[in-house]
């Protein structure tokens, strides 16, 4: 599982910042509906069918399970 071409490591990743950025804002990272979280839970578990991770969203002050696709990185 990667964020833009990095491998992600539960131990090395753990509260790194990320940015949401939805798929109607086409890449668009500083689009007002992208919205920025730190990592805090990353599926290794392989049997999974949908890799995703745990982010808590700094704007909502919500966990939510995220589609690594949908992040980048800050």
């Amino acid at each position: 599982m990667k964020i833009e071409n990095i491998e992600l490591d539960p131990d090395k990743h753990y509260l790194n910042p990320v940015t949401y950025v939805p798929g109607h804002v086409q890449g668009n990272a500083g689009h007002e509906d992208c919205e920025q979280g730190v990592i805090v839970h990353i599926n290794t578990n392989t049997n999974d069918q949908h890799e995703s991770i745990k982010v808590l969203y700094c704007k909502s002050r919500t966990v939510q399970l995220t589609d690594p696709e949908d992040l980048v990185w800050g």
